[in-house]
């Protein structure tokens, strides 16, 4: 095995800039609220809505995720019920979307490694009292990909963002948008004429902000992070459930470089998510051509492959790895806090087949040659779909 490793993700953390001081963030369409997570800004809205109930909300969350999604769940005091995700596209199963006993309050659709659900479909089978809510945990929601971005003020939304009545963003370590730390949450004021939220005022910035994020990019190198991977105790990237127990606004030090740093994860180049699609064909491969990315995904016929495509992937200090690894409902901690209506077995397919290869700026054009090269001695092993509809 190489000494070397890619980490799976990686958009590095950038040091302060006063270059877009007087350039802030502002969504056509959407207002916005600045805070501590991703999971923090999706249990704001939750806890909200649930305000707006006398019993507890049905929250219906596909059987493919972040448990982070339960714990926002959890703190905000309303039922998750897990529904199957479709097998020939990113979508909600809608036919137990239908099927359900009652009605859903509210539909979290998280974007997938940028891949989002259609929302209108949602709705029209939901009903126009469900509220939906897309978390892009995982994408920063573009309308096209273009390096051009010049301003941040205004910032057009995709149409089918504008078909949810909130959308949520993190700003976390492996995040599209890295900022160490932080969430936006943003409502669709046609949709939400009277959303405040009770968020308490951000805690004391944190110390030495930059010195952590420059060690963050060391070790981000593929030298630095393979030597981090041998350590005894040390399971990066392993899929955890963690309660929800920190909740308030983003501090100083986090919103100032914001808009610097979005600016400069749209700017980037995705050369090499378009090498990598024109040699390997990834899931889902229609809703992954024209969207930026944060993971590569790759579907193998069964879980033996999947392992030892794994293992050839990192041998060669690639930087694969198998995303949550297992569905929602297998997750420790996360079954006794939801209910389960129905068989998933496409998320139950997806915890045993999927892998990922990693998209950030440290990977190289060698790098990318190896991955095609591995994946051309064995494309006997992979899969168009989970399975069949």
């Amino acid at each position: 095995m190489k000494w070397s490793q890619l980490p799976p993700v990686g958009t590095k953390a950038l040091p302060h800039s006063r270059d877009y001081v007087s350039s802030p963030l502002s969504f056509n369409g959407f207002d916005h609220l600045l805070v501590s997570s991703g999971t923090a800004a999706l249990g704001i809205v939750l806890k909200w809505l649930q305000s707006q109930h006398t019993q507890p909300m049905t929250v219906v969350i596909p059987g493919y995720t972040c448990p982070d999604v339960v714990a926002a769940c959890v703190y905000a005091g309303v039922k998750p019920v897990i529904i199957d995700l479709a097998a020939s596209h990113y979508q909600l199963n809608l036919q137990q979307l239908a099927a359900l006993d009652e009605p859903p309050d509210a539909i979290i659709c998280p974007s997938l490694f940028g891949m989002s659900m259609d929302l209108s479909q949602i709705r029209e089978v939901a009903g126009r009292q469900a509220r939906i809510i897309e978390d892009n945990a995982q994408w920063f929601p573009e309308g096209r990909i273009t390096n051009q971005v010049a301003s941040l003020k205004n910032y057009p939304l995709p149409g089918n963002t504008h078909q949810a009545d909130f959308f949520i963003t993190s700003f976390g370590r492996g995040k599209p948008v890295n900022l160490m730390g932080g969430g936006l949450v943003a409502w669709n004021t046609a949709r939400v004429a009277d959303f405040a939220p009770h968020v308490p005022a951000a805690t004391q910035a944190p110390a030495y902000f930059d010195l952590k994020a420059r060690l963050f990019n060391i070790i981000c190198q593929p030298v630095f992070y393979g030597g981090l991977t041998r350590m005894p105790g040390i399971h990066l990237g392993a899929t955890v459930y963690h309660p929800l127990d920190d909740v308030h606004r983003m501090d100083s030090v986090r919103a100032e470089r914001l808009t610097a740093s979005i600016l400069a994860y749209l700017r980037q180049s995705i050369h090499t998510q378009h090498r990598l699609q024109e040699a390997i064909r990834p899931l889902w491969c229609a809703q992954a051509t024209d969207k930026r990315l944060l993971r590569f995904p790759l579907l193998l016929q069964n879980a033996s492959a999947r392992d030892h495509l794994l293992q050839l992937f990192n041998n060669a200090g690639l930087g694969a790895s198998p995303m949550y690894a297992r569905a929602l409902k297998d997750i420790d901690g996360v079954a006794a806090d939801c209910h389960v209506p129905f068989e998933t077995p496409v998320s139950q397919s997806l915890g045993e087949r999927l892998l990922t290869l990693p998209l950030h700026s440290n990977v190289s054009r060698r790098h990318v040659q190896r991955m095609i090269n591995i994946a051309d001695d064995h494309r006997q092993w992979f899969a168009d779909t989970p399975m069949n509809d």
